[in-house]
């Protein structure tokens, strides 16, 4: 079994990228895979993702607004969670292409959005900007901090036959998406590896 942890930045087109490639990837594998897609949110992110955006004229608006929207993005998804982690992505991946078409984030978009995508508006609100929800969110955060994730996209995953170790990789190619998922590409030794990083020791 694979656990896979897929840190990524809201409106990032590499992480928007790299979320669709990961999905298709696990739809294809034979192999039972436990998916968490994290978004993360922080100062180099926000600035990365506002000058991106700029660049290429793709939201009008300016910074401050730039980092509002993702990080509330990120708290509304986590309370979306709570409806499962698929219901989550859908509600995230649909939210990406409003803002990324400049729809002004809103309460009233989110509760539109969920009911577009039969998902529960009241377990939303209760679950929304409550503690519990907040604490999930920093917990996401620290996991990141954790494991030394400083470029998103970044995929740690860990597979059950390694127990001690686990992939860390940013490479989101056909080639390094095959070796992590595809048994056969595994199977046949091929000599690129992803990171090991060794959580009893602490290294990485």
């Amino acid at each position: 079994m694979l656990e896979v942890y897929h840190f990524v930045t809201p409106l990032s087109s590499d992480s928007i990228l790299s979320e669709k490639k990961v999905t298709h990837y696990i739809k294809q594998t034979s192999q039972f895979v436990s998916y968490r897609m994290i978004p993360i949110v922080t100062m180099q992110s926000v600035r990365d993702t506002y000058l991106e955006l700029k660049r290429h004229n793709q939201l009008k608006v300016d910074y401050a607004t730039v980092a509002r929207n993702l990080s509330q993005l990120a708290l509304d998804t986590k309370a979306v969670q709570s409806q499962g982690k698929k219901a989550a992505r859908i509600f995230y991946a649909k939210m990406q292409e409003l803002l990324l078409n400049n729809t002004p984030y809103s309460t009233s978009l989110v509760l539109t959005t969920l009911s577009k995508l039969n998902l529960d508006t009241n377990l939303f609100l209760e679950d929304y900007n409550t503690p519990a929800t907040m604490l999930a969110l920093q917990q996401d955060q620290n996991m990141a901090a954790t494991m030394d994730i400083t470029n998103y996209p970044t995929m740690i995953v860990c597979d059950s036959k390694q127990e001690k170790y686990a992939f860390k990789t940013s490479d989101f190619s056909t080639s390094g998406l095959s070796l992590i998922f595809d048994p056969v590409h595994q199977s046949n030794g091929l000599t690129a590896t992803p990171h090991l990083i060794n959580y009893e020791e602490g290294s990485n």
